[in-house]
């Protein structure tokens, strides 16, 4: 789809190609960026599509009110661990170019007593903090009984999760080996400058095989460290992080991650909810060509 921008101090979307004070969506500032869908009967009108606030927005505009885009200016908002986190003049959406290495947490054999699980228990966190794992009110990690899906090995948490099951229960949690998720910097900063919250969703794109993966924000991590994923994102990329049976193999470089601020409903979502929902929120901003261009 063609995208344009809006060249007033404001523009009108709305639900059909009349002005009517029925028929207003919603209020486009000045250089928001939209895409046409197609004409109109009447002339004046074209019917296009943008994300708002998060949300795909359909309806019609005045299209002398818009201007092409060639060239998307960008603009760095705020850097993380020395990675340039960048966005685009008019949009919410935000990008950045990193590795990815391999968050196990959520799923239900990640860490074991005996540390044999599929990831280290070193990345769990220590008697006292453990910042990984279900804990009771004197701080003692739970451990999965026989109805659960791997008994005896620890219960991993995700900073997202469903409150329709107990802390103990590892579905509250979102697996890292059955969803593709993202982990972003647990920095105050970095979060009021994107305006990203759990649930939000994200595209991750492999520059070297060209495999997208459609992916949905789970977990946070140290505020000043960016790029990590989970093991489903990692394998939906072309990487299988487990070697015997253990996360030991990380991307090093060259996966660009577009996140989409708003667009989540902050609770964990299945994957081909995850899926639809990106692809349609991608599809709008440009897709593989915009990625290709950055």
């Amino acid at each position: 789809m063609q995208q344009f921008k809006v060249i007033s101090d404001s523009l009108n979307i709305r639900s059909a190609p009349i002005v009517d004070d029925t028929n207003h969506l919603a209020v486009l500032p000045k250089s928001h960026i939209l895409s046409k869908i197609e004409n109109s009967d009447d002339d004046k009108w074209w019917k296009v599509t943008t994300i708002f606030k998060g949300k795909t927005l359909e309806g019609f505009v005045a299209h002398k009110f818009l201007s092409p885009v060639t060239i998307f200016a960008n603009k760095t908002i705020i850097d993380i661990g020395g990675i340039p986190i960048r966005q685009a003049d008019g949009e919410s959406v935000f990008f950045y170019e990193a590795g990815m290495s391999i968050n196990a947490d959520g799923a239900p054999n990640a860490y074991h007593p005996a540390d044999t699980g599929i990831d280290f228990l070193e990345n769990a966190g220590h008697s006292g903090n453990w910042w990984a794992l279900a804990v009771d009110k004197k701080g003692n990690p739970f451990i999965q009984g026989s109805s659960d899906p791997y008994p005896g090995y620890y219960i991993s948490t995700t900073a997202l999760f469903d409150s329709g099951f107990v802390n103990q229960d590892p579905r509250r949690y979102v697996d890292s080996t059955k969803i593709p998720y993202i982990v972003l910097p647990g920095n105050d900063d970095f979060r009021k400058v994107t305006g990203v919250k759990l649930g939000d969703f994200a595209v991750a794109y492999n520059i070297n095989n060209e495999k997208l993966a459609f992916a949905i924000h789970a977990d946070i991590g140290p505020k000043n460290q960016i790029g990590e994923g989970s093991i489903a994102l990692s394998q939906a990329l072309g990487n299988n992080p487990l070697v015997r049976s253990r996360v030991r193999k990380g991307i090093p470089k060259d996966i660009v991650y577009v996140i989409f601020p708003g667009s989540g409903n902050g609770q964990p979502r299945k994957t081909s909810e995850i899926e639809a929902e990106t692809k349609r929120l991608f599809e709008i901003w440009g897709g593989v060509e915009r990625i290709k261009s950055l």
